[in-house]
């Protein structure tokens, strides 16, 4: 039964698949991507079921493994690259204590289509190599071998924001084992993470037609995160243009212009050498301005010097039982270090007094 549902399966989503990806409303319109370049690990776990020969010998299994993408939609669009890496057990139908046991990395192309921001077909082929374990506890027999092979698949990315990604499929395996082809059919499914910044912060865009308020965000987008702020403007304005109330430019507008603001003011105390007063505005307005994380780098670096006195001064003064003193000057020392081993130590400890102090108040 389990194999008659996934091989069904299969038959459902590859056409499916190839249905989507060629007549898709989105497939009339000319999709640009919106961000540069997409590294993707993910794990995911299927139901495997041999085919063909085997099928009467082997009962089905269920597969674990991980996998690694990386595709560059500046290079070639919708297309990416897949290194898959697997573990299966299939035990004997004859015996409960034999085995086949397999283990495979798999690399080759997937392509993919963006037919909805949430919905991304996909289909793919891989060459395989497998290294397969028979065990059969009649004869105490153990046989091991490695074994090239091909693997086809096809099946749906949804992206649920934040970087994640949901991934359901149907893969497709063949090797031959003793002379005689071992088919599988396996239903994945699986969760995966986009290291690309724009897809982690929830800024990745649905695309449109060039000239449409969906084309200028997603080029603004792009000019942001390439450091680009006044090109981002540009576009951000040609949206207002077309759409004065639109709410995403109406806020990236806005932050833009606040964190020019807190540059301008972290400039003036940066003169007045009120440097830690300019580090909180510089490292706001480096979200979106390349030069206030130049300005708060090039801070930081000629602060270095009083890390060791703010130190010593901060661990003295929580000796002392000065927790309120001892806040002010870990936070001083994380401004120039955010990553400074003594003041995440003492920070919180001297917040924790601090606190327990003012309740006996």
């Amino acid at each position: 039964m389990k194999t008659t549902g996934a091989r069904n399966a299969g038959i459902v989503i590859l056409p499916l698949v190839f249905f989507i990806f060629l007549h898709s409303p989105a497939a009339s319109k000319e999709l640009i991507s919106s961000y540069p370049g997409d590294i993707i690990i993910g794990i995911g776990a299927g139901y495997s079921s041999p085919m063909g020969h085997y099928s009467g010998i082997l009962s089905g299994s269920y597969r674990v493994g991980g996998s690694f993408m990386y595709g560059n939609p500046g290079i070639v669009k919708y297309l990416m690259g897949e290194l898959d890496v697997a573990y299966a057990r299939y035990p004997m139908k004859q015996s409960g204590s034999s085995f086949l046991e397999s283990v495979s990395i798999s690399l080759g192309p997937v392509a993919y289509y963006p037919a909805a921001p949430w919905l991304h077909p996909y289909i793919g082929v891989s060459v395989r190599g497998a290294y397969l374990h028979l065990y059969t506890d009649k004869t105490d027999r153990n046989v091991k071998s490695l074994k090239p092979g091909f693997l086809a698949k096809a099946g749906f990315f949804f992206p649920v924001g934040r970087g994640f990604r949901l991934r359901l499929g149907v893969d497709y395996t063949l090797e031959f084992l003793s002379g005689k082809a071992l088919h599988g059919i396996t239903v994945v499914g699986g969760l995966a993470y986009n290291f690309n910044p724009l897809e982690k912060t929830g800024s990745l865009l649905p695309v449109g037609p060039e000239g449409s308020i969906d084309w200028y965000l997603s080029r603004a987008e792009r000019a942001l995160a390439a450091g680009e702020t006044q090109e981002a403007k540009d576009y951000y304005a040609k949206v207002l243009a077309l759409d004065r109330n639109n709410a995403v430019a109406l806020e990236k507008v806005g932050a833009i212009r606040k964190a020019e603001n807190d540059y301008a003011r972290a400039a003036v105390l940066s003169g007045e050498k009120r440097y830690f007063e300019a580090l909180p505005l510089l490292a706001e307005a480096g979200v979106y301005l390349g030069a206030a994380r130049v300005e708060e780098e090039k801070i930081r670096k000629l602060l270095e010097g009083e890390m060791a006195s703010l130190e010593k001064e901060g661990v003295g003064l929580y000796e002392k039982g000065d927790y309120r003193g001892c806040i002010a000057v870990m936070k001083r020392l994380l401004l120039i270090d955010p990553k400074n081993r003594t003041g995440l130590i003492y920070l919180p400890r001297a917040q924790k007094r601090q606190e327990a102090l003012e309740k006996l108040r």
